[in-house]
């Protein structure tokens, strides 16, 4: 986790990181205090602490008083040869020797003999915020400034819930997506729930629960099947289901608000809304009722000006069908209207194949060779940048479901790589081929040992038509194994002399290099995007559900400070119960995932992180039935505009009791910017910086400008 957007807004000046288990960060070797500075400038004051145990070990909460006696002085001892600069240090500890314990009076009578013994040093009892404080203001001349991301070695944990994972990340991206539709309908005029800021807050409460770092109970892989584990995993995940369940109410009460503002037309229509702050052309989900288009009879779904809209079936239920709309250039904060026309004549039917006659296929864009004996893609080539995307005779091609069993998780409790064993689907098949308006669809059925019974694994690979995009879903139908298991997809992606870069909470980093030394680099925790990129071109990648990605090779059991990629090569992590205690021992059931692809000439970051945005914030959607109004051409556009280009709208959200709206904003260029923002809505009355709460923000930090690479808070009032 990374704080580097929040620092100075935030008002948080502090942050204590103790450590876990044995999952303590290596990049020093004695406890340390730093200035832990953001992209921006801004700093915080941050504590690497030893193990939050550590006053344990000393035997703090026993009675042997000659013991702990001696293993404090062993350890000053160790600080000094260490160098440790300073005369004060801070030991954490426990009531009991466990983790959440309750305070006891035992650690109070050992600092009392203590001191009592000793003139110097002393030992007092303290909170960590008493001890940070005091460094800060004796020692501050001693003080270093590190600069890089923090990359988390936990994370590996959200590959041991790989379902809920999912659904946590699909939720993130659907609030960021119903508030701003919320400030849409409030800057349209409209009167807000009451209790709408409460109901948010315990979405993101829930998401807050879930995202901590463990995922089970401390006997979870010890006694899995263990009452106390199931407990606790069903709280957990419960978590994951509450935010999901309860975003889903609010993007109805969004979309019930903003169809207020969206009259009827003469025919049936969809309202598709654009909550990024670029125009963009992609691909709408929307449920359409049979009783509004028949599921038999042909149809166009047109623009304003009459262009026909692509559209295709997605999964189809009784009473409607979930279509996807290939919508073009909405107009940033803004909405756009299509029309449903029902033809008197019947639906064509779909092109389909079981045989795939030729492996190699091509549009526009690409040329793809497809492994029908390993059902990947062997070959990739771009014709507009006219090179091969992939490492020739990789051992895994693009798309490969790796799965991996080791001998024991024990190495790894010591930062020793186990004995690895990796292989693909026993069998794999060619399912169907079928022709589409936005994507043509190659599936493939395969068995793999991880699954449950025959055809156990799909996987479907959608090579866009209207797009230069490739697109890969799986749906794994897993057993459950609570013996070490985790499955890999592969994404040899070879960029000459290319660089991986990809973002985390709050920018953009170089894997290996703008890090701190000893911060996980096995592994990455994605927050949008990965890419392989040099100084002319790049591939991108992106997932709406798969958070973990290693780079170079695939990496567990490495554990070396300081290594970089090895390659530009790319391996997905979606599943693992490697970790000893806290995570879920197996996963069950059906599971599904995706990937999106895409590569250019533009090998800017900027470029990136608008395609992964734009793969991941889903358009608003709503059906309207026919009614008795005009042609929908007097539409709203525009609702509201940032014009600058390389800013990221991270979040937008309605401000209580106030007309106005507060935006978090982030420089995605690498370029200075002035802010400006013109609606076609509301006149505009006062735009001033706040922090994170909504306070405003006085001096430098006030200026409507965002740095290279820097984030602030916007009000904006009407």
């Amino acid at each position: 986790w990374c704080f580097s957007e929040y620092f100075a807004d935030a008002g948080v000046k502090y942050l204590n990181m103790g450590t876990h288990g044995h999952r303590a960060l290596i990049c020093f070797d004695k406890p340390t205090v730093f200035w832990w500075e953001s992209p921006s400038g801004k700093k915080m004051l941050a504590y690497r602490a030893e193990h939050y145990n550590q006053g344990n070990f000393f035997g703090i909460h026993n009675d042997d008083f000659e013991s702990f006696e001696t293993k404090v002085l062993e350890y000053l001892k160790q600080l000094e040869d260490k160098h440790y600069p300073y005369d004060i240090c801070a030991a954490q500890h426990s009531g009991y020797f466990t983790d959440n314990a309750p305070p006891s009076t035992k650690s109070c009578e050992m600092v009392k003999r203590w001191n009592e013994k000793y003139e110097w040093p002393k030992l007092r009892t303290a909170v960590a915020t008493e001890f940070i404080k005091t460094v800060e203001t004796q020692y501050a001349d001693k003080i270093q400034t590190i600069r890089g991301a923090w990359p988390d070695w936990w994370t590996d944990g959200f590959a041991s819930g790989a379902r809920e994972a999912a659904v946590s990340r699909i939720t993130h991206s659907n609030v960021i997506a119903n508030q701003v539709g919320l400030s849409f309908a409030k800057m349209l005029g409209a009167e807000l729930p009451t209790d709408i800021n409460k109901q948010i807050a315990g979405i993101n409460n829930a998401l807050l629960f879930y995202d901590e770092h463990t995922f089970g109970h401390s006997e979870s892989v010890r006694n899995p099947y263990g009452l106390e584990t199931w407990e606790q995993r069903s709280l957990k995940q419960s978590y994951a289901w509450e935010a999901y369940r309860y975003t889903g109410l609010l993007g109805e009460t969004v979309m019930g608000l903003l169809q207020s503002f969206t009259p009827k037309a003469k025919l049936p229509s969809v309202a598709v809304f654009n909550t990024l702050n670029w125009d963009y052309s992609g691909a709408a989900k929307v449920y359409i009722d049979h009783q509004i288009l028949p599921k038999e009879k042909d149809f166009e779904i047109i623009d304003a000006a009459g262009n026909k809209v692509p559209a295709q079936a997605g999964e189809v239920r009784s009473d409607g069908t979930y279509w996807y709309l290939y919508v073009r250039n909405v107009p940033a904060l803004g909405c756009e209207r299509y029309f449903i026309k029902v033809k008197d004549a019947p639906r064509p039917v779909a092109e389909r194949t079981i045989q795939l006659a030729d492996t190699h296929i091509e549009n526009d864009w690409y040329a793809v060779d497809f492994n029908l004996q390993r059902g990947t893609i062997k070959h990739l080539f771009d014709k507009e940048l006219n090179c091969s995307l992939l490492t020739d005779d990789a051992k895994w091609e693009l798309g490969e479901f790796v799965y991996e069993i080791i001998d024991s998780r024990h190495p790894m409790e010591k930062y020793q790589a186990p004995q690895f064993l990796r292989r693909s689907p026993e069998k794999i098949r060619f399912e169907q081929f079928e022709k589409g308006e936005i994507w043509d669809t190659y599936r493939f059925r395969a068995t793999t040992s991880a699954g449950i019974g025959e055809d156990n694994l799909m996987v479907e690979f959608r090579i866009y038509n209207v797009e230069k995009k490739i697109e890969v879903l799986y749906r794994l139908r897993k057993k459950s194994v609570i013996d070490p298991e985790a499955v890999y997809v592969s994404f040899p992606y070879q960029i000459e002399n290319g660089k991986i870069f990809l973002d985390v909470p709050g920018g953009n980093i170089e894997a290996g290099v703008d890090q701190i030394k000893g911060s996980s680099n096995d592994w990455y925790t994605v927050q949008n995007f990965a890419t392989a990129r040099n100084s002319h071109s790049q591939v991108v990648m992106c997932s709406q559900e798969i958070p973990l990605m290693q780079f170079g090779a695939i990496n567990t059991g490495r554990y070396q400070a300081g290594a970089v990629p090895q390659s530009t090569n790319m391996y997905s992590w979606p599943m693992n119960n490697y970790w000893v205690t806290n995570f879920n021992a197996d996963q069950v059931g059906e599971m599904q995932w995706s990937y999106f692809i895409n590569s250019s000439e533009d090998s800017s970051l900027e470029y990136a992180t608008k395609f992964a945005w734009s793969n991941r914030i889903p358009f608003l959607t709503r059906v309207l039935p026919a009614g008795e109004g005009n042609d929908g051409t007097n539409q709203v556009k525009n609702i509201l505009r940032i014009n600058s280009e390389n800013v990221l709208l991270v979040n937008m959200t309605p401000v209580e009791n106030e007309k106005a709206v507060m935006l978090q904003l982030r420089e995605i260029g690498g370029k200075m910017v002035d802010l400006s923002f013109s609606s076609d809505i509301v006149n505009i009355k006062k735009v001033e910086v706040c922090d994170v709460v909504g306070e405003t923000v006085k001096g430098e930090q006030a200026a409507l400008k965002l740095k290279p690479w820097e984030s602030k808070f916007i009000k904006i009032y009407w």
